[in-house]
């Protein structure tokens, strides 16, 4: 099966890798069907892609990567809407928000994750009150820091750039 989308060009993928959300997304309802994959290679973030609508496109989290002592409770309505009967089944992904030119200021949707049953790809994107929408994901005190090492490095490579394009 393929997909064409204005961002990746065209997506060829199996069937058993769809990860369906029955009842789509809070606010994209139609989207039912989604892939998932590596954002890069060795990143922590993933591109959670819908089928159903190419041009939806998010970037995702696993959220225990980056807060530590996070617990979701998952209830019994959502558990048996996507058919977990294992906990070790469950895979829990919150949406990224990147500031256009502030990436230090990115945050994560902690109030609206999507579970994930690996075992048969149903998922369902479920609420979390006792969590912010706009968790941050790096912490106040070490933005500067990620703000110096992301202009060196745009300064690196900007350099490397001008050395081949003189050789």
């Amino acid at each position: 099966m393929e997909i064409h989308g204005t961002r990746f060009g065209t997506l060829k993928f199996r069937p058993e890798e769809v990860i369906t959300l029955a009842d789509g997304m809070l606010g994209f309802p139609n989207s039912k069907q989604y892939l998932m994959f590596p954002y890069a290679e060795d990143s922590s973030f993933f591109w959670l892609q819908s089928v159903d609508e190419p041009e939806i496109a998010f970037i995702v989290i696993n959220p225990f990567d980056f807060f530590a002592d996070l617990e979701f409770l998952i209830d019994d309505e959502d558990s048996r809407s996507i058919g977990l009967e294992k906990g070790e089944d469950l895979e829990v992904f919150t949406l990224l928000t990147i500031p256009e030119g502030n990436p230090e200021e990115m945050r994560t949707n902690l109030a609206g994750p999507v579970v994930v049953n690996a075992s048969n790809r149903r998922g369902r994107q479920v609420v979390v009150k006792e969590y912010s929408p706009r968790q941050p994901l790096i912490p106040l005190e070490m933005r500067a820091t990620y703000r110096e090492r992301t202009e060196v490095g745009r300064g690196r490579r900007a350099v490397r750039q001008q050395m081949v394009a003189v050789s």
